[in-house]
């Protein structure tokens, strides 16, 4: 079933649209019918839609205003623009602004109103799945380099400007190139799934956890108050490698290095806070590994 919110003042284009939707979604599109802005973005907040049907001109509203207040309410929102006339310089405008169609009053059918409608929620969903797989690693699942490195970047703004501190988890699988040869690859991939499970698991939500590539993972933590709560964090991660991991039905001990560097204290960017981390993560692997390092500046 696709829930569809139809935008429209006018009552017989609404009317006119319930009627084509009923008859060619059969039975798959369920319809509510809203006539302001106002009303559609409560119901937005109130309840989830697939899709929106809407006329840019409107009692409360007109013009491209109509889409950027509903993007912003409700990001990701596959829309259906309406239109009483044909206009191209609109029509080019509301698909550059994120609309998925542009239909024409009185030009359309039956077949075409929801064809557009079913075609606008395919095409927003291969979107979302092609940023999904942008954004996140293929075996673990867990955010990449990329969107750490994005998210990263927005916590340190966001510190600079509340005065707060960030923090940052550089994580290394202790030789892991010998498990991974001992133990073959489909095992050794099945070990960095389970390391990013344990992570996932020791954090907070508001957390961000990645996999960087190969056996290193990372966390950024926002909201720390001193490096005491870093210590914490690395000791929660380091107990939870206790436990053994099973690799074909049979357990296998695996410890970690950890590296940890805290914005603004240790590093003024995010490019230095990152090799900080790193530093103090080799630093950790040289001690012999299992352990965690806070970075220190060289004497």
């Amino acid at each position: 079933m696709i829930k569809v919110l139809l935008v429209e003042d006018n009552q017989n284009d609404a009317r006119q649209a319930l009627q084509m939707l009923s008859k060619a979604g059969r039975g798959q599109i369920e319809v509510t019918h809203v006539e302001r802005l106002s009303t559609a973005l409560r119901r937005l907040g109130l309840e989830s839609f697939d899709a929106i049907i809407m006329d840019l001109t409107l009692v409360d509203t007109h013009g491209l205003d109509t889409l950027t207040l509903i993007q912003a309410a409700m990001a990701r929102m596959p829309i259906v623009v309406l239109s009483d006339k044909q206009d191209e310089t609109l029509e080019r405008q509301t698909m550059q602004h994120g609309a998925q169609d542009f239909l024409i009053k009185g030009q359309w059918s039956d077949d075409q109103l929801a064809r557009a409608v079913r075609h606008a929620v395919e095409r927003k969903r291969a979107e979302r799945n092609l940023t999904y797989l942008a954004q996140h690693d293929p075996l673990t699942a867990l955010a990449n380099r990329t969107l750490f490195q994005d998210r990263l970047s927005q916590a340190i703004a966001r510190a600079k400007r509340k005065k707060q501190e960030v923090g940052v988890v550089l994580l290394g699988l202790d030789r892991f190139k010998e498990i991974n040869e001992t133990l073959g690859r489909d095992q050794g991939d099945e070990l960095l799934i389970a390391t990013g499970d344990r992570l996932r698991k020791c954090m907070r939500e508001v957390d961000t956890v990645a996999r960087l590539g190969g056996d290193e993972f990372t966390v950024l933590l926002e909201g720390i108050n001193c490096k005491a709560d870093m210590e914490i964090v690395a000791n929660r991660i380091l107990k939870s490698f206790g436990q053994p991991f099973l690799a074909a039905g049979k357990p296998v001990p695996v410890t970690a290095s950890l590296g940890m560097s805290v914005y603004p204290l240790d590093a003024p960017d995010m490019e230095t806070l990152l090799d900080h981390a790193g530093a103090a993560m080799a630093r950790a692997k040289e001690l012999g590994g299992n352990s965690y390092k806070l970075y220190e500046p060289a004497a």
